[in-house]
């Protein structure tokens, strides 16, 4: 099947499996890692202690509030490893379900079966990272992870009954042929989603001097995964200088959008043209998007559950509205970046 066949195919079957266009935000608990040493990562240049990477938790749950607002989905809460304990994760995903009214995807690293089993409801599945599409290049690029212990995380997550994602960074060295080795991965360990990137080179990192994989490959590789699993979530990473792509993207079958700075995007210049890109493809698609990319006017200085959400916690709740003051606080500054931001977009 050829390029163009395999595009029409992939539309084909996202249409007949799927009603929604997601905006995704990946919610980060930190900005550090005890690992530091993936080749891509940005994470791998920083050199503070572990406390000024953390962010409070008022922070997250006010972001988490605004992304409710605007309608858009939390891909997933994320973390480097060695930063937060297994409790204050779980709290942390406590919070940000009630908030949003459904449990969350966790990428928070390894788990055990043991540190895994203390979670409940509030998490809907958990997110292997494992990057690229073979053990060997993960091992290069990787060297202070584990690919056995990522299986090992997935079969228990199995054992426990979530739903299982995995992470794939596009352009950092794969072969197009591995893409059949990914192929196996999702198949034989039943993965529920994926959610591709492309390599955005970072200074300080081996690969600050490689430029981001072709539009074309990018396309195709979510194509072929789509005809491939014509029922699992894919989601694809873009950066502000590639909105372009975002269209295609949804043709060779994504299902949502993330990776973008959300306070450069919301209300600015940046936002409106991703808008532009969703609206034309809604043109030719059944599927729609919901929620805004520039309507500052959703965003209110308030804490507002869902009416009937999927996942409750009175207890959390009254946790959450307790603390107020200082999330509404936290609400106050963002809301103020954005309104500054869209002021100069006019």
């Amino acid at each position: 099947m050829d390029f163009n066949r395999r595009l029409q195919k992939a539309f084909e079957l996202t249409e007949k499996n799927f009603d929604s266009i997601n905006i995704e935000r990946a919610i980060f608990l930190s900005y550090f890692c005890e690992l530091r040493d993936c080749k891509f990562c940005y994470m791998s240049t920083i050199k503070d202690s572990p406390k000024k990477g953390l962010r409070s938790i008022e922070s997250v749950f006010a972001e988490a509030f605004l992304v409710k607002m605007a309608n858009w989905k939390v891909e997933f809460l994320s973390s480097g490893y060695g930063v937060y304990d297994i409790k204050n994760i779980s709290n942390i995903a406590k919070g940000v379900a009630s908030i949003t009214g459904e449990p969350v995807w966790l990428n928070t690293g390894v788990l055990d079966k043991k540190a895994l089993s203390l979670f409940e409801n509030e998490i809907k599945g958990v997110t292997a990272s494992i990057e690229t599409f073979t053990e060997k290049l993960f091992t290069k690029l990787c060297p202070s992870k584990s690919w056995d212990k990522l299986m090992n995380f997935l079969d228990n997550a199995s054992d426990l009954n979530y739903k299982k994602g995995l992470t794939i960074i596009l352009g950092v060295g794969e072969k197009r042929e591995d893409l059949a080795n990914l192929f196996d991965i999702i198949k034989n360990y039943k993965i529920d989603r994926i959610t591709f990137y492309s390599l955005n080179p970072h200074k300080g990192t081996p690969f600050e001097n490689f430029v981001s994989p072709p539009s074309l490959y990018y396309i195709d590789v979510v194509s072929e995964t789509r005809i491939m699993f014509p029922e699992i979530e894919i989601i694809t990473g873009i950066w502000s200088d590639r909105i372009a792509l975002v269209g295609p993207l949804l043709m060779a079958g994504s299902n949502g959008i993330t990776k973008f700075p959300w306070q450069k995007f919301y209300g600015s210049k940046l936002g409106k043209s991703l808008t532009s890109e969703i609206l034309e493809f809604q043109k030719i698609s059944k599927r729609r998007f919901e929620g805004s990319m520039t309507d500052i006017s959703l965003l209110k200085n308030k804490l507002e559950f869902p009416k009937n959400p999927v996942y409750k916690n009175e207890y959390i709740k009254k946790e959450i509205l307790e603390n107020s003051e200082k999330i509404k606080g936290r609400m106050s500054s963002y809301i103020l970046e954005l309104k500054a931001q869209d002021k100069i977009n006019y």
